[in-house]
């Protein structure tokens, strides 16, 4: 099969609309939690666009006998939290699976070239998790999971919940709880700095935040936030873990709503401290946050936790959050800068 290669361009959002909803209509059928919008042409049009209009966007157009049959697009993300990094979101890809996922090589071969010209040796890719043969083909592209995002209805929860534990108390934060919840900011990235995880530990930088001041600032923004539910565990009167819910909706791009359902909350963060781990802190305080949530409306909760972080990614699959995209991530190295001649961008982008 001989396919060809061609720039994305405007010409080419009638027939990426047309694949991506295609896409999304499996999806959909083997996780109904996701948004059946995307499934028609007309929001995955939009979807698409979005992605395609974001600034210094690349793609490509795979072609067979003069019909497309897969598109992917990049999106250059640089800043001192991503480092030099192209990002493939979720409506940045799809491919006709007629044709076999093997179509996403080909598309990656041709388009890379000009990430690595523009020195961007971090590249991601959003893919969902339901779909093994394209997760097989990035997986053969030397790509790895990264994080998972896990969605989940808010009914039911209180089978979360761990036995009544009459030291345990759960409530809503105050600004007054400032000080003493920001000493467990630090829990995060502190243990992911760790094996197997190995993530950067800076933390007066830590995305996306800044400095101490700005993480200070923001915590009292998210207090006063009436639509932000920041709910504490206190044992004997000291906060021994937290979790933040959020309204899904405007803390994400239109280019992540593709799993992203209506009237859905996001659990931001997460943390307990680690002499409290494993006594039911976090536990507790998912039973509540996600009970709160269906009675203010909401209906699904949606999450993300690194797959190398060994209490995260099974701690939370037993909460109930079904993976329905991965993350993955692949890591040039960087002396292919200096080591052989100079890359030159994709000849198809010239």
């Amino acid at each position: 099969m001989h396919i060809e290669i061609v720039p994305f361009s405007d010409t080419h959002l009638e027939e990426a609309a047309a694949l991506l909803a295609l896409r999304h209509q499996g999806d959909h059928v083997l996780e109904p939690a996701l948004p059946e919008r995307f499934t028609q042409a007309a929001a995955a049009r939009a979807a698409v666009e979005a992605i395609w209009r974001k600034p210094d966007a690349t793609g490509v157009v795979a072609m067979y006998e003069g019909r497309m049959i897969g598109y992917l697009i990049g999106v250059p993300r640089i800043n001192q939290v991503w480092g030099r990094s192209v990002w493939v979101y979720l409506a940045g890809h799809a491919v006709n699976r007629t044709y076999g996922s093997e179509v996403y090589r080909d598309l990656y071969a041709a388009l890379s070239p000009s990430w690595v010209a523009l020195g961007c040796y971090a590249h991601y890719a959003l893919i969902p998790a339901s779909d093994q043969p394209a997760l097989d083909a990035w997986f053969a592209l030397s790509f790895g999971k990264e994080q998972a995002h896990g969605i989940r209805e808010t009914a039911d929860a209180s089978s979360l919940a761990p036995p009544v534990d009459p030291s345990l108390e759960i409530r809503r934060a105050e600004l007054a709880d400032l000080e003493a919840s920001l000493e467990l900011d630090e829990i995060i990235p502190r243990h992911q700095s760790r094996a197997p995880v190995y993530a950067p530990y800076w933390f007066e930088e830590y995305a996306p935040f800044g400095d101490k001041e700005a993480i200070r600032q923001e915590s009292i923004e998210i207090f006063q936030d009436e639509n932000a539910k920041f709910w504490l565990a206190l044992r004997n009167g000291r906060i021994v873990g937290y979790q933040l819910y959020m309204p899904a909706s405007p803390h994400f791009d239109k280019i992540d709503n593709l799993m992203v359902p209506e009237q859905c909350s996001y659990l931001a963060i997460a943390a307990t401290r680690e002499e409290e781990q494993g006594r039911g802190v976090g536990r507790a305080l998912t039973a509540h946050g996600l009970a709160t949530a269906q009675t203010n409306g909401y209906t699904h909760c949606i999450t993300d936790w690194r797959v190398t972080n060994l209490l995260s990614s099974r701690f939370w699959p037993r909460q109930g959050f079904r993976p329905v995209a991965y993350r993955l991530s692949r890591r040039l190295d960087e002396r292919i800068a200096w080591s052989h001649e100079k890359p030159s961008p994709s000849p198809w982008l010239s």
